[in-house]
């Protein structure tokens, strides 16, 4: 008789747990949901500002390599000054 008591309260008591499951069960799937988005949105934007970095990157080193570029012309032009004075 004991055995049938303890089965009892068992079985009501997964009974109950499945019914909170299953009445909670929409607002686990919009937690796992949000979650999801959320992964997404991180990765979004984590590729986002990869992206910006890397093209502010090139354009940065564009500019320096114009900027050295000029800078070596400037350099060639008075050495050749210079020679042209030597002479």
């Amino acid at each position: 008789m004991e055995k049938l008591a303890v089965e009892h309260v068992v079985l009501d008591g997964l009974k109950r747990y499945i019914e909170d499951v299953i009445e909670y069960s929409d607002t686990i799937a919009d937690i796992h949901n949000d979650i999801y988005d959320n992964q997404q949105k991180t990765e979004d934007n984590h590729r986002y500002a990869m992206d910006h970095i890397q093209d502010e990157y090139v354009r940065l080193s564009d500019n320096f390599q114009n900027e050295i570029d000029s800078l070596q012309d400037e350099i060639d032009e008075l050495k050749q000054i210079i020679e042209d004075l030597q002479k």
